[in-house]
């Protein structure tokens, strides 16, 4: 009878033995002796189109800002993003310390239609007592904030029916539509008027541990390809103002590039990378490149080499 019992606890250890076995097998992947092949991240959106509104900071610089907004389609996008440029509307207390709004209190939006890319405002009568120092701003403010918005390429304001044609103070006038060559917080360095070109550059900023981007249009007699013009400028001091920053180094030479119809590739020395043994480029060097070649461009890549290595490709459009 001992012996039996003795007999039996084997054959009942060494079964479950064997399907602790099978367990562990089936838990587990077959090939335990293979490294994992971890894809790096070589795509990156800079598009952000439902949650960027351009808003003044501290230094009354139009900036861009992330926002939540509410909507499901252009048109309620547009209306949610427009409600964070109104002075006192519900909205602007929604806005991060150290920015505002910058259309007068007390503006209504009256209607809006959006078609073929292009959206129609019409504000109204309040609109037009914007001060004089702000009322390119609040063109500008409008303008990029509803054209982050995926499918809107440009703007008609109108005023209680009627399209601006005219700024309110200084009656300088508006084209129209509005798109983004009406260019951002303009910067003018030019000897002549004729010849003159713009390029649009994204600079760093911060305010209380928060950072952004600001965009700073430079209107030259400069020629060189505007990506030639971004890069030297992002790797230099920025002369517009102390507060904006730029992360490229000064040592950073675009030593080649090439401009097609839906991309653009662009040769560095070693010096963008951020760590020459990991082939790393900052993040904030590539956005603020991205970002400013989004502005002057219509493209959907941008690929980033080092020698004949490619570090990255971006994504523009998603």
């Amino acid at each position: 009878m001992f012996m039996f019992k003795k007999s039996s606890i084997k054959k009942i250890c060494l079964a479950a033995f064997c399907l602790l076995i099978l367990l562990i097998l089936y838990l587990f992947p077959k090939n335990l002796n293979k490294s994992a092949t971890i894809t790096p991240k070589t795509s990156y959106s800079v598009s952000n189109v439902k949650d960027t509104v351009y808003i003044l900071d501290k230094n009354d610089y139009v900036s861009r800002v992330n926002i939540a907004l509410k909507g499901e389609d252009a048109l309620e996008l547009a209306k949610d993003s427009l409600s964070y440029l109104i002075v006192d509307s519900d909205n602007a207390s929604l806005i991060p310390n150290g920015f505002k709004p910058i259309i007068p209190s007390g503006t209504k939006v009256l209607g809006a239609v959006f078609e073929d890319g292009n959206i129609k405002v019409d504000f109204s009568k309040n609109f037009l007592t914007v001060s004089i120092e702000d009322e390119v701003k609040m063109i500008e403010a409008i303008v990029y904030s509803l054209t982050s918005i995926e499918s809107i390429k440009n703007v008609t304001i109108l005023v209680e029916g009627e399209i601006l044609t005219r700024l309110p103070n200084s009656k300088e006038f508006l084209p129209n539509p509005i798109d983004r060559s009406y260019g951002i917080n303009k910067s003018y360095d030019f000897e002549k008027i004729k010849g003159t070109s713009q390029t649009t550059m994204y600079y760093l900023s911060k305010y209380d541990g928060y950072y952004y981007y600001v965009p700073v249009t430079r209107v030259s007699n400069d020629s060189k390809e505007k990506i030639e013009v971004i890069i030297k400028e992002l790797s230099s001091s920025p002369v517009y103002e102390t507060s904006l920053m730029s992360y490229l180094s000064s040592e950073a030479a675009l030593q080649n590039y090439q401009v097609l119809d839906d991309a653009i590739s662009l040769d560095f020395n070693s010096a963008i990378l951020f760590d020459v043994t990991s082939d790393n480029i900052l993040e904030e060097v590539t956005y603020a490149i991205n970002l400013s070649i989004k502005d002057n461009y219509d493209v959907e890549t941008v690929s980033y080499n080092v020698g004949d290595k490619k570090i990255a490709t971006f994504d523009l459009k998603s």
